[in-house]
């Protein structure tokens, strides 16, 4: 669960059904139990809410309790329609200091999925004495999992043995005593009352699955289920054209794949496929984020979706309805309006018991009179009325319920958990402009409740719905989906105090705490289009490519399932050839790795634990087209160095084995059959021949031959032999020059390829048995190369023999060589020495570009993706150059390259700063890089900006440029020329503008002043564009100002027109209210406060600064 929390457990210490009562916890010498049951019943069974069915007394009197078995059942009573009975263990159970005791449901176990809701009272009296008694009381879900409940502790055997004050047995008279079970069964009106959700199947319980949470997507999940159940909504997202697309890349695919899992899948579905087509990485999919803010997002993208398809304007038929934006003068006949679609409705809780006022609030008008009358064109200063109203709701209707708030007293956002109820049905009528279409009715039904639990800090989502026109309400909580009644859709999530004597799920309420989880997004469908909205999705609504892709799917997944299922029965079996040896062009005698399976030569089997070998044996060599008698296996052990080597043939005699004997009797370390097949060199048409098995004192070896080419620096298996130990190693070169294909007579150098490291020259002279020559062992041999040749190998950077070539085998780096400024045509890629030097790698890119290695510097990529440089040092190596970059681990990585126009040694006595050139408007941006001194003045960056032909292009203006600085896109510090570059703040928050100075500023009055402009999408928190400096000035009209501020933003006229304008301080935004003779200047600004206009952010994502990560779908 995604940082969940319920307050009230902070609050209150924990309910625990199975307390132990004290002593002195015994009831009133009034009541007594033979007579007082439903007294007894009403004091100490927790008050519920349900249905109670029946409530039953049964009384057991036990005689001779010391001579009682271990365990012992009472007799079996009914109520509610099962079977009962009281189940002991007098001298403790799994303990011996308390008696136990259980109430049982005999019959939970005879029936399947036979369960029953009971709370019961179990008391224990001496049986002359009814009025004095210990109790316990518990409440549960027997079940046949569960069918017993009760107490281990029910009373120490001490206090049963114990005498009262007058020397009077207090519970166990002559040895009997008496137990009574007083027990009441409720109906379960939901079917989950009490459940533990143990085994709970969600498919089964409501025909509905949920959504797994990959660690804060709660919200998303919330909202998903309240979208696929919007059925009209699910079939236009099915009508987006996917054939040809990705899931992981596609917003529309994913979301199909989603619903249509929802829809027929039988366990909770994952989101994985859907956040990664948002191109969200694993930080984004554990970030909460704010639904309405999402749900938008979403909209936005699938509307750009479903363009020109058959579900174009399917969001805005469903979601989207107008209101009119008015101010009408009082005295005269004129009214300025503006009309605006609506996908949602953000309502206040604050200060409204109910959703209707709520609706009220939202559409009052305010009365713009005395010093705030309005100026309307052609009449003058004018009493008016402002407002809004609706012009037309939507079929589906979203009602953001604002319960988080900046509260300005405590100077922070606060999240508002008053009471806001609101019902199952609505009329809206009463909200629409009276001219408004009214041909249908405008009532709506309640079809969703979208909840959070938690506070500001964090908390959980989960949600609400009723999926069907007459079907019951369902709770979707991540994973699980479970009936619920109406008063948990409705009561527990209006908010506000709890209320006394409640009960939810078992659990008592409590009077005079708030409660923390409420309703926050509500769904209305209109009633008159519910079977149009709700209508079942069937088969001829999915795709068929979507049902046909997912139903290969499935079948793969059963397939993986079923071969998982039954792996315990199978082994795989590694067959290497002469042919996967000759394959292998590094090191040992082959690669088991099966993803090198194409290149390799390596054949994997899967193969039953329990076949006999000889039945394996026949059917491998029928595969391979050759006699049984023609192959034979030897075993690929690993050696103590770590190499893999055949090691010895499989026994003759063994055909009767199973496969997963001879592993556990000859390979019991590996947990799987490595076999290799040798065939036979000189076989006859009866029989194959085979040089005896090897042994202590065979006097054969057989070796493996790897030939090393230094002009085309490779190496590679070519074959092997069967040599004598006794032969000197010299003996074999003749042969090794026919393998090798080379004359008769060329020289060879032999080396042993003892393991990665160790690669020795052997000595000819030797025999074989001296040089420790055994089986599996492979000589790499080259030929005897001559003094020139080496030199002109070294000269060209090759490798002359085989332990120098391999040594480069085993450290080589492929890298990746990208320039920066990203031209694909020049990338390359080059396999290096880990150990080569910085110097080393730079002549090799230059040379490979044809460029001085002196003005190449190297940038390693980050996590984020910035390119960070890295220092060069005497001791720098490529090792060290790949530990700088992100994803470093692979054998595999990049660096960025970069050409400078000086040297490399000059250039890092140098700080690069970019900087974002704004002209004419704030929107005109080019970004400059320029290479300044580490010790120069700002004065030197203006010099470097205009070397660089940086002009301003206003059509008049000042030629003066202000060079200021931004964190987070809200502005920061201008520089003045004699500050010093270093001052340049070097955070991935920070951004560096130039900008000309308005001509206005020349002209500054002595009541002007300046302020600070940013630009924020919704919240404050999410600024985005250029921020700057702005001259406000004395008494001039804020339509004036406002085009001025335009004209400094270049915002068009239409994008201008949706401008909403804010004083803000650090946490709050203040919408200002414009009527025709505001002036700004009339607002004392404070030091903390700016000017913010609130309007869509419309910056491409590649000209964003700093480290922003505000919501984006971007699949």
């Amino acid at each position: 669960m995604d940082n969940q929390q319920n307050p009230m457990n902070e609050l209150l210490p924990p309910y625990d059904m199975d307390r132990p009562m004290p002593d002195a916890d015994q009831a009133p010498s009034e009541i007594s139990v033979l007579d007082h049951y439903e007294i007894i019943a009403r004091n100490e069974m927790n008050p519920v809410e349900e249905e109670i069915i029946e409530l039953q007394c049964q009384h057991w009197d036990i005689n001779n309790w010391s001579s009682l078995e271990d365990r012992v059942h009472g007799p079996t009573f009914e109520a509610g329609g099962h079977q009962w009975n009281v189940l002991l263990f007098p001298k403790g159970n799994n303990q011996n200091e308390f008696a136990s005791l259980y109430v049982e449901m005999t019959d939970a176990k005879t029936v399947p999925d036979n369960y029953c809701c009971a709370q019961f009272v179990v008391c224990l009296t001496k049986p002359s004495d009814p009025f004095q008694y210990i109790h316990h009381a518990a409440q549960h879900r027997f079940n046949s999992e569960e069918s017993d409940w009760g107490f281990t502790r029910f009373i120490e055997l001490k206090q049963l043995y114990s005498l009262d004050e007058q020397g009077n047995p207090r519970f166990l008279e002559d040895d009997n005593v008496r137990i009574t079970t007083i027990l009441r069964v409720i109906k379960d009106p939901t079917g989950v009352l009490w459940h533990n959700f143990n085994n709970y199947d969600s498919k089964k319980m409501t025909g509905y699955v949920g959504l797994k949470n990959q660690g804060a997507t709660c919200y998303m999940n919330s909202l998903f289920q309240s979208l696929y159940c919007t059925n009209l909504f699910r079939k236009a997202v099915y009508q987006i054209p996917t054939e040809n697309d990705e899931p992981t890349k596609s917003v529309a695919l994913a979301l199909q794949r989603v619903f249509y899992n929802l829809q027929f899948s039988d366990v909770p579905v994952g989101t994985t496929e859907m956040t990664k087509s948002f191109g969200w990485d694993s930080l984004e999919a554990f970030m909460q984020h704010d639904v309405q803010e999402f749900n938008r997002v979403l909209q936005d993208n699938l509307e750009a979706k479903m363009k020109n398809t058959p579900a174009d304007g399917a969001i805005k038929r469903l979601f989207v309805g107008t209101m009119k934006s008015y101010i009408k003068c009082i005295n005269v006949s004129y009214e300025s309006s503006r009309t605006e679609d609506f996908y949602d409705i953000q309502l206040n809780v604050k200060g409204c018991k109910n959703l209707e006022e709520s609706f009220k609030d939202y559409i009052a008008e305010e009365v713009l009179e005395g010093d705030n009358k309005y100026m309307a064109e052609g009449h003058g200063l004018q009493d008016a009325k402002k407002g809004v109203i609706f012009e037309s709701f939507p079929p589906v209707l979203h009602l953001q319920l604002k319960r988080f708030e900046y509260d300005i007293m405590r100077d922070t956002m606060v999240k508002i958990n008053d009471r806001h109820e609101f019902p199952l049905e609505i009329d809206l009528e009463p909200y629409l402009d009276p001219v408004a279409d009214r041909s249908q009715p405008h009532k709506y039904v309640l079809h969703g409740v979208l909840v959070h639990s938690g506070d500001l800090s964090g908390g959980h989502y989960f949600a609400f719905v009723k999926p069907t026109k007459d079907g019951n309400w369902l709770k979707f909580d991540d994973d699980r989906v479970v009936p619920t009644t109406l008063k948990e859709v409705l009561e527990e999530n209006f908010g506000g105090d709890h209320v006394s004597g409640a009960m939810t799920n078992g659990r008592p309420s409590f009077r005079g705490f708030k409660r923390f989880t409420n309703a926050y997004m509500l769904v209305y469908v209109r009633e008159s289009m519910i079977d149009e909205i709700l209508a079942n999705v069937v088969e001829k609504d999915i795709p068929s490519h979507l049902s046909q892709r997912l139903e290969q799917e499935r079948q793969l997944q059963e397939r993986k399932a079923k071969e998982k299922e039954q792996q315990h029965f199978y082994m795989k079996a590694y067959l290497v050839t002469d042919n996967t040896f000759m394959a292998n062009d590094g090191f040992d005698f082959v690669n088991l790795e099966e993803r090198s399976m194409e290149t390799s030569q390596l054949e994997v089997r899967r193969v039953l634990k329990d076949q006999k070998y000889g039945d394996f044996k026949r059917e491998l060599s029928h595969s391979m087209g050759l006699p049984e008698t023609h192959i034979r296996l030897w075993f690929l052990v690993n050696r103590q160095n770590r190499t893999i080597r055949p090691d010895a043939p499989v026994p003759e005699g063994e055909e009767d084995c199973t496969l997963e004997e001879i592993r556990q009797k000859h390979l019991a370390n590996q947990p799987n059959l490595r076999l290799y097949v040798e065939k036979s060199l000189s076989p006859d048409n009866e029989r194959a021949l085979f040089p005896p098995a090897p042994s202590n004192t065979s006097a054969n070896a057989l070796i493996f031959i790897k030939l090393f080419d230094p002009e085309l620096q490779k190496i590679r298996g070519i074959g092997r032999l069967y040599i004598n130990k006794a032969d000197k190693v010299g003996s074999i070169m003749e042969q090794v020059n026919e393998i090798a294909g080379y004359e008769f007579g060329t020289p060879l150098v032999f080396y042993e390829e003892i393991k990665t490291t160790m690669i020795e020259e052997m000595d000819l002279n030797l025999t074989f048995t001296k040089a420790e020559i055994q089986d599996g062992d492979i000589i790499a041999v080259q030929r005897n190369l001559s003094d020139a040749e080496i030199e002109q190998l070294k000269e060209a950077g090759m490798y002359d023999n085989v332990p120098d070539f391999m040594d480069y085998q085993l450290h080589k780096l492929d890298v990746v060589f990208s320039p920066k400024d990203g031209n694909p045509e020049t990338e390359f890629e080059l396999s290096l020495h880990k150990n080569m030097r910085y110097d080393e790698v730079a002549a090799k890119v230059g040379a490979k570009i044809g460029a001085d290695p002196e003005k190449i510097r190297f940038l390693a990529c980050g996590p984020s993706g910035d390119l960070k440089p890295i220092r060069r040092t005497p001791t720098s190596l490529l090792a060290d150059m790949q530990n700088m970059t992100y994803n470093q681990n692979v054998a595999r990585f990049k660096l960025t390259y970069e050409v400078l126009d000086i040297s490399l040694t000059e250039f890092e006595s140098k700080r690069m700063v970019k900087i974002t050139l704004c002209t004419p408007t704030l929107r005109d941006i080019n970004v400059v890089e320029l290479l300044l001194p580490k010790q120069g003045k700002i004065a030197d960056l203006l010099k470097a900006l205009d070397a660089k032909g940086a002009k301003f292009e206003s059509a008049k203006g000042t030629r003066r440029t202000r060079i200021f600085e931004a964190l987070g896109n809200k502005f920061n510090r201008e520089f003045l020329p004699t500050d010093s570059i270093s001052q340049l703040s070097a955070s991935n928050y920070a951004q560096l503008y130039a900008e000309e100075i308005p001509e206005e500023e020349m002209l500054m009055g002595d009541d002007d002043i300046f302020i600070r402009v940013f630009h924020f999408q919704r919240d404050i928190s999410r600024a985005h564009s250029v921020p700057f400096k702005f001259l406000v000035k004395k008494d001039e009209p804020f339509e004036e100002t406002k085009k001025r501020l335009q004209a400094r933003t270049g915002l068009n006229d239409k994008d201008w027109s949706k401008v909403k304008f804010n004083i803000v301080s650090s946490y709050s935004a203040v919408p200002i209210e414009e009527g025709d003779d505001f002036k700004l200047s009339n607002h004392l600004f404070t030091q903390e406060e700016s000017l913010g206009l609130e309007h869509m952010d419309k910056t491409p994502r590649s000209a964003r600064m700093g480290a922003e990560r505000a919501l984006s779908i971007r699949g």
